[in-house]
This record gives structure tokens, C-alpha cells and sequence, in this order.
């Protein structure tokens, strides 16, 4: 054989020719052009080997994926190579072929496998059915000091609030103008057009089956929407006059300092970003106070401004 001949089909690479270098050995131009890349490497093989979760890989990444320890598929207990994509959550991992090919997946987390239908809501898997609150769940451990929580921006709140856990549709058309034109599946969708928990007319509607760091943010906002409308002798904050707007912007900022204290980072920053609506009214104005103006003094311009409003909108 040629001291310079293509790995693939064995012919003489001449002098001058083009040729492909990689793992130590070359490829001509021609099986460069013609033969399928590794998925892993790129390199042109004719001896591409399937790799379950990764895909075709060549000889040489095949020795070195087999080298690897990787992890395991939680549902089907097939190795998941390092450099493979996957799903990972509740501290489990998920190869990609299970996780695409689930029928079904969790309304909460999206994990590819669930073992109860909510009625309502959609699948739950097995991590968050265990996590996540529903009507049997006792709230009084979290409702009793987020009451004490409130205190500090300047409200009273029931340590008893009249709860109703209805399907996610109602929730979502008690604050959308058009509810049916919104399609979703999942929670992080759901937040982006609503709240999980909304106050109305005395009551506080919540989806079949909530995350608790969720809820306790959303409902600390809600809580807060509650005492306004009780003191300013209102059914619910939607509408567009200035002082709704800022009624809501208030209610908002809120939930996001309620979710900032008890370092709920991602929740924290989901409420800075949604929903995509007026729903929030003037939470960026409160928001940009933040980076200049004590906590108290934002408290005292939220309430001083609620009294002037009143006055001048209601």
C-alpha cells in the first residue's frame, strides 16, 4: 500500500492532490465529498457505527465514546454517552430518543414520562405528583408566615384565603381577552399569558397542581391584589385607568420580591419577563426604582400614589 494512500478506499493520494487529516490518517477528496461524517468528529467514514442517543459515529470517536462513563436513561437504562444531548431533571437523566419519542410528558416539567392524568391540567410525572400542591395539599405552614412576609409592604392579608382549584383554561380567561386563541401544554407556556394564581371577587383560582416555589410568589402578589381591592372596595385590578395599572404593577413587584427573598432565582426571573400582557401594569416602573431607591421608600411611594390615584381615577 502507498505511504500516502486514502484511509477509506485505499487509493494513492498523489503529490499535490487535496486531502482530509484527521485521527492520524487521511481521506481523498473524493470519499471526503461522498461518504457520511461522523456526528461526533465530522470525520468521512464508510464504517460509521450507531450510537444509541448520540447517532453515527466514526471508528475512532466509537473507541472513545466507549471509553466514557456517561450516564444513565432513567426510563429505558441505555448509556447516555457525555457529549449526547439528553433531558435532565429531578436529578434524573433522559436519553434523547426517549425523551422525543414520549407519547406523553408532565404539564409541570415536561418530563417525558408520566403516571397520572390531572384533571384540568394535563400529565404529571412521578417527581412533581409527589412536589407539587394540590387541594388535598395543608397550605398553612407557607400561608401563615407570608402573611407576616406582607406586613413589610404595607398590607393585611387572610392567613385562610378562599381557594378554588380550577382547570387552567378558566384561570387563563379571567385575565385574557381572548383565552381561546391561546395554545399551550406546558407550565412555562402557561406564565407567559397568565398568572397560576389569580384573584377574583373574593376568591383565589389556582391551577389543579402547582409547583410550591411558584405558588408561594404568585400568591403572595394575589394576596397583596386582595388587599387592594378590599380597601378600595374593588371586584379585581383589570381595566386600564392609572391607578389599576399601577394596582397591578404593585401586586407584580410583589410576587418578584416575594420570589427574590426566598432566592427563587428562575422564578424570580420569569416574573421580571411575563406574562405578555397589561397584566403586570407598571411593574417596570417599580422595577427601575429598585436600582436607586431603598425597599421602605418604594413601599411608601407604592401606597402614597394608590391614595392619589384613587382619588384622581376611582
Amino acid at each position: 500500500m502507498p505511504k500516502d494512500s486514502c484511509y477509506s478506499c485505499r487509493k494513492e493520494i498523489v503529490s499535490g492532490q487535496s486531502f482530509y487529516e484527521d485521527h492520524g490518517v487521511k481521506v481523498c477528496i473524493s470519499c471526503f465529498r461522498n461518504l457520511k461524517r461522523c456526528q461526533k468528529c465530522k470525520f468521512p467514514s464508510n464504517q460509521l457505527l450507531q450510537v444509541k442517543g448520540f447517532g453515527d459515529v466514526c471508528e475512532f470517536c466509537y473507541q472513545s465514546l466507549s471509553k466514557e462513563e456517561g450516564m444513565t436513561c432513567y426510563l429505558c437504562n441505555g448509556k447516555i454517552w457525555t457529549s449526547a444531548s439528553h433531558y435532565a431533571d429531578h436529578g434524573k437523566f433522559v436519553c434523547q430518543s426517549c425523551f422525543k419519542n414520549a407519547k406523553t410528558r408532565c404539564f409541570t416539567c415536561r418530563f417525558p414520562h408520566v403516571v397520572n392524568e390531572i384533571s384540568g391540567q394535563g400529565g404529571v410525572c412521578e417527581f412533581c405528583a409527589e412536589k407539587n400542591l394540590t387541594r388535598e395539599s395543608d397550605l398553612k405552614p407557607m400561608l401563615s408566615p407570608l402573611g407576616s412576609f406582607l406586613e413589610k409592604f404595607g398590607h393585611e392579608v387572610s392567613s385562610k384565603p378562599n381557594l378554588l382549584w380550577v382547570n387552567w383554561k378558566l384561570v387563563i380567561g379571567m385575565q385574557q381577552d381572548n383565552p381561546n386563541n391561546i395554545e399551550l401544554q406546558f407550565f412555562d407556556e402557561l406564565v407567559r399569558f397568565g398568572y397560576p394564581v389569580y384573584y377574583l371577587k373574593g376568591l383565589y383560582y389556582v391551577i389543579p397542581s402547582i409547583p410550591r416555589k411558584w405558588f408561594m410568589a404568585y400568591m403572595a402578589g394575589q394576596l397583596v391584589a386582595a388587599d387592594i381591592c378590599r380597601k378600595y372596595d374593588l371586584f379585581h385590578l383589570r381595566g386600564n385607568s392609572p391607578f389599576l395599572g399601577l394596582a397591578r404593577g404593585w401586586s407584580h413587584w410583589v410576587s418578584y420580591s416575594t420570589a427574590k427573598t426566598l432566592k427563587y432565582d428562575r422564578v424570580a426571573k420569569v416574573i421580571s419577563r411575563w406574562p405578555e400582557s397589561s397584566l403586570p401594569g407598571n411593574f417596570q416602573k417599580f422595577l427601575a426604582m429598585s436600582e436607586f431607591r431603598k425597599p421602605a421608600e418604594i413601599v411608601e411611594f407604592a401606597h402614597d400614589n394608590l391614595k392619589t390615584y384613587a382619588k384622581k381615577y376611582l
